[in-house]
């Protein structure tokens, strides 16, 4: 048997609701024993596939994100393999536009990590139309941090020894003038700002300054950012052969 490894990053649980994120392995077989095993052995049924393979030999965490070739193939595989589970697929999916694309192609979900943190306006702000097809709610991110003021004044602290800070409630927010006027004076501010205020109210009056009425007032735009509508248009074409369970992997069952 090969002495690879399938590494399992978090399991995670509710009273109606277990699932499993992974990494891929380089071998498709030995994904599928994985699966397999856990699927068997407890009552996991949704597993959230990271579609590239994590490398264990000192490779930084964010050259693991970017330089393990992306095996959507084999998210797709596991879909047709397992058809009683639920799989997310994760990894290189930088928009609505892409996500889209995958739930075209049969994806059962698709998870949005760092686009949704450094777009949040771009990402999050068309979720809900773009992908579900709801009319516009013509937020605006002024109201958005209105709303968010009294969230974040709200837990501030709660955790006792002044945990979660200003910095931990406000770092959500960093990204939310990405590529707009007054961008970078705001995170100067925001930094200077989380020295020395208290609560959330204190820190957006000394750092919205910095972002003109007009960024602060638009509502969000009704077209949506681009990204790669093929990014998965010949997945089918490239499916390993189907997973059998070998007989040691059954004896597990």
């Amino acid at each position: 048997m090969s002495s690879e490894r399938i590494v399992p990053v978090i399991v995670f649980s509710s009273d109606s609701f277990i699932g499993c994120f992974i990494f891929l392995s380089s071998s498709f077989s030995i994904s599928g024993d994985f699966i397999y095993k856990v699927s068997s052995l407890s009552p996991t049924r949704h597993f959230i596939i990271h579609s590239r393979k994590a490398l264990l030999n000192g490779i930084s965490p964010a050259d693991n994100r970017r330089i393990p070739p992306l095996k959507y193939e084999f998210y797709y595989a596991l879909l047709r393999d397992f058809p009683d589970l639920t799989f997310t697929i994760n990894g290189g999916i930088n928009s609505v536009v892409e996500a889209n694309a995958a739930l075209r192609e049969g994806a059962h979900g698709v998870m949005v990590g760092r686009a949704a943190y450094h777009y949040p306006w771009q990402t999050l702000g068309h979720v809900d139309t773009a992908i579900y097809g709801a009319p516009s709610s013509g937020i605006t991110r002024r109201e958005i941090l209105q709303r968010y003021q009294e969230y974040g004044d709200s837990v501030l602290g709660k955790d006792g020894n002044n945990r979660p800070n200003i910095r931990e409630v406000a770092k959500p927010l960093l990204n939310l003038f990405y590529s707009e006027p007054g961008n970078g004076l705001w995170k100067r501010k925001a930094d200077s700002a989380f020295m020395h205020c208290k609560t959330m109210k204190s820190f957006f009056e000394e750092t919205l300054v910095a972002i003109p009425d007009s960024v602060l007032d638009a509502p969000i735009a009704g077209g949506v950012p681009s990204g790669r509508e093929d990014l998965f248009a010949n997945v089918h074409d490239l499916l390993p052969p189907q997973y059998h369970a070998r007989e040691e992997e059954a004896l597990y069952a």
